[in-house]
């Protein structure tokens, strides 16, 4: 594959786990109200990347699907 490329993925890939940190932290670590607060997010924008940097963060929050709703990332990490 084209480095360009791969590096372009590489940030690709960072920013989808910066913006799920982020819901993460506004939701005090709680990964169900993380993905709900992303969802809801999806309302607030008409910018079609916005978007989908947002559905692939819910799908990234998802990887976490086995986590009770009271754990927390760290906890499992």
């Amino acid at each position: 594959m084209n480095n360009e490329l791969v590096k372009l993925a590489t940030s690709y890939k960072e920013n989808i786990n910066e913006t799920s940190n982020l819901a993460l932290k506004q939701n005090d670590g709680d990964i169900r109200k993380a993905r709900k607060w992303l969802k809801e997010q999806l309302f607030y924008t008409a910018d079609r990347a916005t978007s989908e940097l947002i559905k692939l963060s819910i799908d990234n929050l998802w990887d976490y699907q086995g986590v009770s709703s009271k754990e927390t990332i760290s906890d499992v990490l």
